[in-house]
């Protein structure tokens, strides 16, 4: 755990985090002055009845018993919505840290962490660190003040003769530090392993519904269910465990008040008996006393959880440490006015020791000229154009945008003038339009009907019932496979880039809608530099010129042959 980072975020809400503490601690003192100052008046009530007790004035103590009893009510509320707030606060911004952090890494690197773990660290194990302060640090702080102001109450009332009040006190006070480290100790395994279970179980559900259709084409739904209450079974015996450890806990703690209450109880007869206490004081000191058990019986068991919370922290420190890969030039080159892409001796490949995807390749596009790609899958198209977004780095050679390394360029300059369309596009849960502005924040709601007429879903627009506030699942789920591509290609046409990257920007189309979102990509490409990568370029318009990838051996080496051929000329013969 970066204790120096979690120092540096509680300093930035110290304000709510101290008003937290102190209505944590006015809740608890009030508690107690209510329980004892009720007590005494009671007792002395009775004595008074009884004749034993003259002079007896109620309106004193019954005015501070409303008044402790209003003031718990108003500092526990208080209390709840001050560390709420900060707590908030705190995990608010480590999210948005943390998301910050995120979006500077490559897409390699976001694959290479897993979109489930991620998930998990970015969501429950930040969630994990709830109760750092509202629940370990806040109430030990309001704890050891409350008994440390109730030690010196009863030595108050307690003479320099009798001491084993004191001394039992004190030593109870001792005690609660060792028994809290005892369970932190015990609990820090279970812990650990209670906060790497619950993700893993978490990933094994989620693909096993995810892939539910290719579990049961190939009858392992047994194997992967099998998994699942494995996990599921080793996750509620640590459950189990930790709730064990927890009873222990609040168990132990309530056995340490109920010691010091009956020190204070039987120091007190002896006074009593001598005449140097009163009965109703004495009744005051060890319901006092007694009232350590509300902030005394949870200390324990937050205790006994640090040890979750810093495995937590752990894998959140673990996601937050990660630097980008791709290095970034001190001081970024202008964009360029013009935009010609060029790949010169380019050797790229996806792991050190994986093979050569791309051989000393050499590529020339001219400013705002349209290149179509082909090829086999797997020879090297989508390769090209990562390598021209700059999401990887060539293992040799240099990628240049208007004559300047993309090393050299800014990223953010890179992020806003090009434009990618991959072959698997994101659709988020939200309504239609707020998909749509994805591409533009600013586009108004005719210029989104435009582009969607544009592709070709204007009628299904007119059908659906809320128009472009529509719901739209998660990942399109509620949608065809032509629809979820036309909606990206909508999305698109919202944009504004001087360099657009399209990957089968035609897949999953019937010829109808072929040629009409065709039509609409050639209008909006017109004089943008662009790569489109495509199995099948002759719906994508003549007077292009396309690029077929092949190897020229397959058996040797792998290295690129660019055969150049003009779409026209090639669908004439």
């Amino acid at each position: 755990m970066r204790w120096a980072r979690y120092g540096q975020l509680l300093g930035r809400h110290r304000g709510w985090l101290l008003l937290a503490l102190m209505l944590m601690l006015l809740s608890l003192l009030a508690s107690t002055v209510l329980l004892a100052l009720s007590g005494w008046f009671i007792s002395a009530s009775a004595l008074a009845g009884l004749g034993l007790l003259v002079g007896l004035n109620i309106f004193t103590p019954g005015a501070g018993i409303r008044l402790a009893a209003i003031s718990r009510t108003l500092a526990r509320y208080g209390e709840r919505l001050a560390s709420h707030a900060a707590t908030l606060r705190l995990l608010t911004e480590l999210r948005l840290d943390l998301f910050r952090r995120l979006l500077r890494l490559d897409a390699a690197q976001l694959d290479r962490l897993g979109r489930s773990d991620t998930l998990n660290r970015l969501t429950s194990d930040v969630d994990a660190l709830n109760p750092l302060f509202a629940g370990l640090i806040g109430p030990t702080l309001a704890a050891l003040l409350l008994s440390l102001a109730l030690v010196l109450a009863v030595s108050l009332l307690a003479p320099l003769n009798n001491l084993i009040v004191l001394a039992v006190a004190l030593g109870s006070l001792l005690a609660l530090p060792l028994l809290t480290g005892m369970l932190y100790r015990l609990g820090k395994r279970p812990g650990r392993e209670l906060v790497a279970t619950l993700p893993r179980l978490r990933e094994t559900a989620a693909a096993g519904i995810e892939g539910l259709d290719e579990l049961r084409a190939f009858d392992r739904t047994e194997q992967q269910a099998q998994g699942i209450a494995t996990a599921s079974g080793r996750l509620g015996r640590l459950q189990q465990q930790l709730g064990d450890l927890d009873a222990i806990g609040q168990a132990a703690a309530l056995l340490l008040v109920w010691l010091i209450t009956l020190s204070v109880l039987l120091g007190g007869l002896q006074l009593h008996e001598s005449g140097q206490l009163s009965g109703p004081l004495l009744v005051l000191a060890v319901l006092a006393t007694l009232g350590l058990a509300e902030a005394w019986q949870g200390i324990p068991g937050a205790w006994r959880r640090l040890g979750q919370i810093l495995a937590s922290a752990r894998r959140v420190d673990e996601l937050a440490d990660q630097s980008p890969s791709l290095s970034q030039a001190e001081t970024a080159a202008a964009w360029p006015v013009r935009h010609q892409l060029s790949l010169s001796g380019v050797s790229f490949r996806y792991h050190p020791l994986a093979p050569l995807v791309l051989d000393r390749l050499d590529l020339e596009i001219a400013h705002g000229e349209q290149l179509l790609l082909s090829g086999a899958s797997g020879i090297g198209k989508t390769s090209i154009a990562l390598l021209l977004m700059r999401q990887h780095d060539p293992e040799s050679g240099q990628v240049m945008v208007g004559g300047i390394d993309l090393k050299q360029l800014c990223r953010q300059d890179l992020e806003r003038r090009m434009a990618w369309l991959p072959q698997r596009v994101a659709i988020f849960s939200d309504c239609l339009a707020a998909n749509l502005r994805m591409g533009n924040p600013e586009a108004s709601d005719e210029h989104l009907v435009e582009v969607l007429s544009a592709v070709g879903l204007i009628n299904w627009l007119s059908e659906l019932p809320d128009g472009l506030e529509s719901w739209v699942d998660e990942d399109g789920a509620n949608l065809s496979g032509g629809q979820r591509r036309r909606l990206a290609l909508a999305r698109l046409l919202l944009t504004d880039p001087d360099i657009a990257l399209l990957d089968e920007p035609l897949a999953g189309l019937d010829p109808a809608s072929t040629v009409l979102v065709s039509s609409a990509l050639d209008r909006w490409l017109s004089g943008r530099t662009a790569v489109i990568i495509s199995h099948d370029p002759k719906p994508l318009g003549s007077g292009r010129r396309h690029l077929k990838l092949q190897r020229p051996d397959p058996d040797g080496p792998l290295q690129l042959a660019l055969s150049q051929t003009s779409l026209r000329s090639e669908t004439q013969t």
